[in-house]
């Protein structure tokens, strides 16, 4: 009998499928697509054309997710047809097919191990003609280094680049430090083992995911002559300027993720006239500026900051997932955005970037599917806290939403005259008792 190359996980968590123009998806402020361009870079017309389609068949609200797509939200079934003309008569051609993520600036980035772009086409082609029925959110990660490397990014399978290119990592359920390895493979095979890996887990069933396959057995399986190594996680986060090579980039965040088509399109033109040439979009939210020169540079950044994005790395905002809130969805019992500027005012003890804080409308924490270190999460009895958990996992306790504020107020004073010097807020809320962060939370401290 053959071993099986899944570990049955029950109680693991499975969530439906992506949004997309063909399948959108609804929410509370109507119906939500996600985008990814064909094209790895946009112009200033293209991000205009968008930022009008969002305006004119949806609620004008764009988000740039934590994976760096696009999502246009507030459609309806009669405005998605429309949408999807006017994308195509823009010529914007969304991805299809498995999600497979290269690093932004692959195939430019001269620091980067190897490109990573003409291998993600080969293994899209090849996952296409295979017609295998996957997972709906299946993520593939193919991480060619440089500067802005997907080293923290979490995937069902990743493939590193090692050894100058020419041979590449082969590793299942997790960022580049977690995932469990396989084998390290030369580039002229690596696709036909990477489909070996695959082909595991459609046979697995529709459900399965990175983290369900034995990476043992398939190493075996695979022949695998060398044992990969555990590698570093650690990224440099995309907002701000960056020198890659001969030329300055710069990483330009909207605030928690969220923009207003009108500001996404007074970006674009604003930026235009500082001498942006293309953008790009990234990880972290962020949307990658290229051809800025020095002069033009503090410009643009005066700029983004007027529009509402964050041009600096050190954005306190920037460690918090919100989604729409209150303002622009139904299922949401209050204004998130009016709570992540609380946190960001009173609590920036928690924002080193240490850890993950969550503001989410209601239970089904659509902008940040997973634990995060404090959730704040709308329900019909009120604002619950929950730490160390998701949005729907039972929260701590329970407020009223119009004490939330003061709430926020309470916990970070408490944090902080906690702190001991030079400490991170991982290790702060590591060390300090949950029902004390109640305590602090509900005022009776």
């Amino acid at each position: 009998m053959t071993a099986p190359l899944a570990r049955t996980e029950p109680n693991a968590l499975r969530r439906g499928s992506c949004p997309s123009v063909a399948t959108p998806m609804q929410t509370g402020d109507g119906l939500l697509v996600r985008l990814r361009p064909v094209a790895p870079a946009l112009s200033a017309r293209d991000l205009v054309a968008i930022a009008t389609l969002a305006r004119e068949h949806g609620n004008g609200l764009i988000e740039i997710t934590a994976r760096g797509n696009l999502q246009l939200r507030g459609l309806t079934e009669a405005s998605v047809p429309r949408l999807a003309a006017g994308l195509e008569a823009a010529g914007i051609a969304p991805q299809t097919g498995v999600a497979i993520e290269t690093p932004p600036l692959a195939g430019i980035d001269p620091s980067e191990t190897a490109n990573a772009a003409p291998l993600a086409d080969a293994l899209r082609r090849a996952i296409a003609e295979a017609s295998l029925v996957l997972a709906p959110k299946l993520a593939i990660v193919v991480d060619g280094g440089g500067v802005l490397c997907l080293a923290d990014m979490v995937a069902d399978i990743r493939l590193d680049a090692a050894a100058e290119g020419t041979a590449w990592r082969l590793s299942v359920g997790g960022d580049r430090a977690t995932a469990n390895g396989i084998g390290l493979f030369p580039a002229g095979d690596v696709i036909d083992r990477t489909m070996a890996v695959v082909a595991a887990l459609a046979a697995n069933g529709p459900a399965a995911r990175g983290r369900d396959l034995d990476a043992r057995m398939l190493a075996a399986r695979l022949d695998a002559a060398v044992a990969p190594e555990r590698l570093s996680a650690s990224a440099r986060h995309p907002i701000g300027s960056h020198s890659i090579g001969t030329e300055t980039v710069l990483g330009l965040a909207p605030a928690y993720g969220q923009m207003h088509a009108d500001r996404l399109a007074a970006l674009a033109h604003a930026l235009e006239a500082c001498g942006a040439t293309e953008y790009r979009l990234a990880p972290h939210r962020t949307l990658l500026a290229r051809g800025l020169e020095e002069r033009g540079l503090a410009e643009a950044k005066r700029v983004a900051e007027r529009e509402g994005f964050w041009s600096a790395d050190d954005a306190p905002g920037r460690s918090i997932s919100i989604c729409a809130g209150a303002a622009g969805c139904a299922s949401a019992a209050f204004d998130t955005r009016a709570a992540a500027d609380a946190l960001v005012a009173h609590a920036g003890v928690l924002l080193d970037g240490s850890v993950d804080l969550h503001v989410s409308g209601c239970p089904k924490g659509c902008a940040h599917p997973a634990k995060a270190a404090v959730t704040l999460c709308g329900t019909a009895a009120g604002i619950g806290l929950v730490l160390d958990g998701r949005a729907g996992d039972p929260p701590a306790t329970l407020l009223p939403a119009d004490t939330l504020k003061p709430a926020i107020e309470r916990l970070g004073s408490f944090l902080l005259s906690g702190r001991r010097e030079k400490e991170t807020a991982q290790s702060l809320l590591e060390r300090t008792a949950p029902a004390a962060l109640v305590s602090a939370f509900q005022g009776q401290q």
